[in-house]
């Protein structure tokens, strides 16, 4: 510990991502809270992302570099391998575009200090363009907002994600792992949480915005997933097998989806 704070392992997957892995490590080295690692696990770039973060390395010993000889294709498997390296009690997550507010790891850790049974902290966040202009507020919430009167929010994840993962920190647990699968690629970090949700582990919303969430067309999340209807019916699928949703549940989720996904591509036709 330093300071005797405990030390919090911060995990970013990387990919070709030179135009933003500068920013990105910025935020974290600019954290009013500094006893931290951050664990870079390099899914195979091949553009300039690791002269960057050498780069930064020798100006902060801080920051690891683990490298993968074969990419992935999504950020589950690297986020594995940096959750095993790590030595953190708390693990947190950030990807290679987004940006941290520099209290964003201190507010959260005051929330871990003041209420000793909450397991995950996550936030409110900021959107930005591929430029870093601040375009507007992540709507995650919204959903969350209206359904949590009427379903736990376990159920409400199954039916739209409401947490931003570069926002969350969490304690460090031994089941603490995304799922390897490649027909999940673009969907580990809802399956992710809805499988902490399903252990019964504590979660809190820490009511602002402490991170600059990036918008991107050409990332994963940005182009919807590639086919997103046949993953979502596959998830729930995988949740149906493991006997977690009913087969009636299942039934509406997959309607719902369906139904999102024409409404998306009729808005696209005559927008």
């Amino acid at each position: 510990m330093q300071n005797n704070k405990p030390l919090i392992s911060i995990i970013l997957p990387l990919f070709n991502a030179q135009k933003y892995i500068k920013d990105c490590i910025k935020s974290v080295i600019d954290q009013t809270y500094s006893n931290w690692e951050l664990i870079i696990v390099d899914d195979a770039s091949t553009d300039g992302s690791l002269n960057i973060v050498r780069r930064l390395m020798l100006k902060d010993s801080r920051i690891k570099l683990i490298k993968c000889k074969e990419n992935f294709g999504g950020p589950a498997k690297p986020r594995n391998i940096g959750i095993k390296k790590s030595k953190g009690l708390y693990v947190a997550f950030l990807d290679n575009d987004d940006i941290w507010l520099p209290e964003k790891l201190k507010k959260q850790m005051e929330i871990f200090f003041k209420k000793k049974e909450v397991d995950i902290i996550y936030s409110l966040a900021y959107t930005i363009d591929v430029n870093g202009k601040r375009i507007g507020s992540h709507n995650n919430q919204k959903i969350f907002n209206v359904l949590k009167y009427f379903l736990s929010k376990t159920n409400i994840l199954f039916i739209s994600n409401f947490i931003v993962t570069p926002s969350v920190i969490m304690k460090k647990n031994a089941d603490i792992e995304f799922r390897e699968d490649i027909h999940l690629i673009s969907f580990e970090d809802w399956t992710f949480w809805i499988d902490n949700c399903l252990k019964k582990k504590k979660f809190y919303l820490l009511n602002e915005k402490l991170i600059n969430y990036r918008i991107r067309p050409d990332s994963l999340i940005g182009r919807g997933g590639d086919k997103p209807l046949k993953k979502t019916y596959y998830m729930y699928s995988k949740y149906l097998n493991e006997m977690k949703i009913s087969i009636s549940f299942f039934i509406l989720l997959f309607i719902k989806n369906t139904i999102n996904l024409f409404v998306k591509k009729i808005y696209q036709v005559f927008k």
